[in-house]
């Protein structure tokens, strides 16, 4: 009779991550979860609290900024076992329960259960916190997101009332933070790279601002080819050191294509540029005084008279107080729009109606393509999006709720970490009240 009365009460309080559930099973007095000792193995035994599949974690029903995460779970054995909350290998709390503010952006859970006698088992659950919608935000473009390690970033950020004194890449702090005209500044340090959250403190609060990539290389556009036609160190002092580009090496330079000059600037008592032709007779770029005050790298277009000029004698980089490294000349081409799936409009409803791309067919989206989403609202108590893989094991973008609040159409930046689901197991796209029309990439 005791027994059944603690299992009537338990199967009152069994709450986690806001959602109740009720037992409809008898118990006995041989129910593992009444007569487990210290020396039993622990177990997590929510059914609520979702398991993954395949290694992969499971998803967590999403949540705002300004709703801390809170979740309880029930484990075995009871009297005997300590649980341990970890968010991104943080830990947060200690107990049956959690209720702790988490910074907006995608998140990996740990859920850790370990015994007096040090037995342990854990449970990984990704969690999505959406910001809000007054939050400061940073640029979302793949320039804007892509961080090159030993440089200066600078990148367009909303919703700042004052000022931005911290920036965050993972647990890595950036240095010389600066903040002016709706424009944040920082120096990107060395560390690994990788895919990170970038987080910011504004106007006294921390807030999370999505992943960026930290890379040692520098970002290209899709869309943009970028040709190296001269790569050294020569410091420039006009007859004595200057670098010319033959005729022959300025053939394909296209007119319209933008000339990059990366340089650095040394201690001299002045500091010129000039770009002329073998003989000096013609110039491409006149002189400019005060170089030290130019953007680096120095670009200009090339227009259809360099070009005459270029063509017929070459072109010398000449002036002086400057180390030239590099001439990269930069063509825009119009990204290509692949189709990825198209047909009949799919009323998308969970389970019944979802549109799924194989990973043959998603295993030539290069990571940074923007993958878009063409979709119509229709009438429906709810609307939401998941893109997740075939078994739902892994997504690619979280559970949206109030999906017809998003842009149409949705476009969201193809990462590393998203290709190796999609190349493993695919793409799914489901969710509730929409119609999906068309998915692209370029």
């Amino acid at each position: 009779m005791i027994t059944k009365n603690i299992f009537k009460y338990l199967a009152a309080c069994f709450v986690c991550c806001g959602l109740s559930v009720a037992f409809t099973s008898c118990s006995s007095d041989e129910d593992p979860f009444f007569s487990a000792s210290e020396d039993d193995y622990p177990r997590i035994i929510n059914t609520d609290l979702p398991e993954g599949k395949g290694g992969e974690p499971a998803a967590l029903p999403s949540i705002e900024r300004t709703t801390n995460f809170t979740c309880e779970v029930i484990v075995t054995p009871a009297h005997y076992t300590t649980v341990t909350w970890f968010v991104d290998d943080e830990q947060v709390g200690e107990g049956l329960k959690i209720d702790v503010p988490v910074l907006a952006g995608d998140h990996l859970v740990k859920v850790v259960a370990t015994t007096t006698k040090g037995l342990s088992t854990y449970r990984l659950l990704t969690l999505n916190v959406r910001p809000a919608a007054d939050d400061p935000e940073l640029a979302k473009d793949g320039r804007s997101r892509w961080l090159t390690i030993g440089t200066t970033k600078t990148i367009e950020c909303k919703n700042v009332k004052n000022n931005v004194t911290k920036v965050f890449i993972g647990k890595t702090e950036a240095s010389n933070v600066s903040y002016a005209d709706g424009k944040l500044t920082f120096d990107i340090p060395s560390m690994d790279e990788g895919e990170y959250m970038v987080s910011i403190e504004a106007d006294g609060m921390r807030y999370g601002c999505g992943v960026f990539t930290v890379s040692v290389d520098e970002y290209v556009d899709p869309g943009i080819k970028e040709t190296t036609i001269w790569e050294g160190a020569v410091d420039i002092n006009w007859g004595d050191a200057n670098v010319f580009l033959s005729s022959e090496e300025m053939a394909d330079v296209p007119v319209g294509a933008t000339v990059r000059l990366v340089y650095e600037i040394f201690d001299a008592e002045y500091h010129a540029l000039r770009i002329t032709n073998q003989d000096w007779s013609s110039d491409i770029v006149p002189q400019i005084d005060g170089f030290e005050n130019q953007p680096n790298p120095f670009e200009f277009e090339f227009t259809a008279d360099m070009k005459g000029i270029a063509d017929a004698k070459g072109m010398l980089i000449t002036g002086f107080g400057y180390k030239l490294t590099k001439v990269v000349i930069v063509e825009g081409v119009a990204p290509a729009e692949t189709t990825l799936w198209e047909g009949d409009p799919v009323d998308i409803n969970w389970g019944d109606a979802n549109v799924f791309i194989s990973p043959e067919e998603m295993a030539n989206v290069p990571v940074g393509a923007t993958i878009s989403l063409q979709y119509e609202i229709i009438t429906a108590e709810y609307h939401a999006l998941r893109i997740t893989n075939q078994d739902w094991s892994s997504d690619i973008v979280p559970q949206i709720d109030g999906f017809e609040n998003q842009p149409n159409p949705y476009e969201f930046t193809y990462t590393a970490d998203h290709k190796a689901i999609a190349d493993a197991k695919g793409m799914l796209i489901t969710g509730f009240g929409y119609k999906l029309t068309k998915v692209t990439y370029k």
